[in-house]
């Protein structure tokens, strides 16, 4: 069995961030809210005396508790003496996670893109024998954030390659999205591109993947109306804000690959007549009425 106090402690030897992601995290999670040994051994170093003074004064011995929860901040600990557990928990998970998130990204970025790029590159040549396929460079104008539906260890969620552990857009969010650009056009390939219940489409869109180092960074939103949306109350300024973090991608260069079944050449006009404006200024993933999610296409490939 994985011991996990080990990673949590030493996160540089984490190798997966969409493993620690998905999996790690949320095991922590559950092994601290057991963890009732804890909460008794600061109570009997502190002796209920909850003080600053006196809790900076064990702080050596409270560190050396055998514990996944990090003590060296005072009012944390003053907290879990009280029973404030729960708090305490959801505090340290959510400020810990994306900040090792974060440094697992950077660590052999540069290796795992070369890795994506030659497995992509090779699969195109590959079928360029049988297919027309139309490949774009793009690059991020502004942040974007795709995954926002995902189960997470918070409220907003983020998607992963699993195998690699970097950020892609999955080819059905490409897809979606588009579909739904085209529609707003009132395209008359809809049914041809996309498919129906019955009959596949003759387009498939694949993973679009970083090219060059990408940048992830944590954002802010502030719900003010969070007894509205979870109590069913009338929304009302006297509330308090509730503010919540969350990853996106700040920068980042991909490719993008869309294969087309031969001697379709109105379907491949359409899609190189649209996915211009689609990119640029309908944009991807969550948040798009908000600015995010636009690319700038920096030619095909």
């Amino acid at each position: 069995m994985i011991d996990l106090k080990h990673f949590i402690h030493k996160p540089n030897e984490i190798k997966n961030s969409s493993l620690y992601y998905d999996k790690f995290v949320f095991s922590e999670k559950r092994i601290m809210e057991k963890d009732n040994n804890t909460v008794n051994e600061i109570k009997k170093i502190l002796n209920n005396d909850t003080k600053d003074n006196n809790i900076r004064k064990n702080m050596n011995r409270l560190r050396n508790i055998n514990t996944l929860f990090i003590l060296n901040d005072t009012k944390d600990i003053r907290d879990l003496a009280s029973g404030k557990k729960d708090q305490v928990l959801e505090k340290q998970i959510k400020q810990r996670y994306k900040n090792i998130l974060k440094d697992l990204v950077i660590k052999d970025l540069s290796k795992k893109i070369e890795l994506t790029k030659n497995i992509r590159h090779n699969m195109i040549n590959s079928l360029k024998n049988r297919y027309d396929i139309i490949s774009y460079k793009i690059y991020t104008k502004t942040p974007f954030l795709v995954g926002a539906g995902i189960p997470s260890i918070d409220e907003i969620g983020f998607y992963w390659s699993r195998n690699l552990g970097i950020p892609i857009i999955p080819g059905t969010t490409i897809k979606g999205a588009f579909r739904k650009f085209l529609e707003s056009k009132k395209s008359n390939f809809i049914k041809e591109i996309f498919g129906e219940e019955d009959k596949k489409g003759c387009v498939s869109f694949l993973d679009a993947i970083p090219i060059k180092d990408i940048e992830l960074g944590i954002e802010y939103q502030t719900p003010h109306f969070q007894k509205y949306y979870n109590e069913n109350q009338p929304p009302n300024d006297v509330y308090n804000p509730v503010p919540l973090n969350f990853l996106s991608v700040f920068k980042g260069n991909f490719r993008v690959d869309i294969i087309i079944e031969r001697n379709n050449n109105k379907i491949t006009e359409e899609i190189q007549n649209n996915f211009k404006n689609f990119i640029e200024f309908y944009g991807l993933g969550a948040k798009t009425s908000m600015g995010y999610g636009r690319f700038k296409i920096n030619g095909q490939l």
